[in-house]
């Protein structure tokens, strides 16, 4: 009886390594993994040399000590609420621009020229008030955006078979897509010119909101007074001269799925020709930035 067991133990030793995976490794050696609840994978660090370069750099502030850490893309100044692999994408705090609304702080902009961020896809324009025409800047020579009139905030609406929500339609919020590969966030709110006065001087705001979010969590506009950022969406790519694509059983790395002179939603697409974003192949994980960071199963042959 006891050579029968001594014989189980050898073999689940020998088993072991079988379905024994390598812990993966997501930042570059002696480099902070988390600011607060916030994991910061490579391209993405924090401090001297953890970052891809200085886009990626991230600050770690603590505002009190009673509350977590918050993290901060370093050069536009966005705090960081996800960073995801896998999508290539990084939520963020956006700004919401106002008029006419009292106890709301300075309208900032959100510029994002010249780095490896755009705003996805996933995001819509949003303005909400009384007459509120509301127009995104510094895209010419295209003209984006929406009006809202006056009226009860019936901001959704149910069909009674269980259709999908009806969301922003009109009345004191409005709502459309932005352009493709918008990296500024400026916008100009004012009245239609046959308005009569009516909400001139009524609070309005807009924002660029990650519409799922939206979706879930903005219902009227009073849900938005006592906001200052809402969530939204970036893209984001590596210059490939900035890592080594090298295409391999574990990764595979490939250029953003773009067009080039045509035309797609509401904007001309420009390739960024020397950009990248990489992959773990099925059956890896880690993260595909560093070398070898694209691990699998480890598996023993038994002798």
């Amino acid at each position: 009886m006891i050579s029968r067991r001594v014989s189980l133990i050898f073999l689940l030793l020998f088993l072991v390594p079988e379905i024994a995976t390598v812990s993966a490794l997501m930042t570059k050696p002696n480099c902070t993994e988390t600011c607060g609840n916030i994991s910061i994978p490579f391209p993405f660090g924090i401090g001297t040399g953890c970052s891809m370069n200085d886009w990626f750099s991230v600050d770690c502030n603590k505002t009190t000590a009673d509350s977590p850490s918050r993290a901060f893309l370093s050069r536009i100044n966005m705090e960081v609420l996800k960073i995801s692999l896998g999508s290539s994408r990084v939520r963020v705090n956006s700004p919401i621009i106002s008029s006419g609304c009292s106890g709301r702080g300075a309208n900032l902009s959100f510029d994002m020229t010249g780095s490896p961020f755009v705003f996805s896809s996933l995001n819509i324009f949003i303005a909400m008030g009384c007459n509120n025409r509301a127009l995104l800047n510094r895209i010419e020579p295209e003209i984006v955006g929406c009006t809202s009139t006056c009226g009860a905030n019936n901001l959704t609406s149910s069909s009674t078979e269980g259709k999908e929500k009806r969301y922003c339609s009109g009345n004191n919020c409005c709502q459309t897509r932005i352009p493709s590969n918008l990296q500024v966030f400026s916008a100009s709110l004012g009245t239609t010119e046959d308005s009569n006065d009516q909400g001139r001087n009524q609070c309005k705001v807009a924002f660029i909101v990650d519409r799922a979010w939206s979706l879930d969590n903005i219902k009227s506009p009073e849900a938005v007074q006592d906001m200052q950022h809402v969530p939204v969406i970036l893209d984001w790519f590596m210059y490939s001269d900035d890592i080594r694509v090298e295409n391999s059983e574990a990764k595979n790395c490939s250029p953003p799925v773009q067009l080039v002179s045509g035309r797609w939603g509401l904007s001309t697409l420009t390739l960024y020709s020397n950009s990248t974003t990489c992959s773990c192949n099925l059956g890896y994980d880690g993260n595909p930035y560093l070398p070898d960071g694209c691990t699998g199963m480890i598996r023993t042959r038994l002798m």
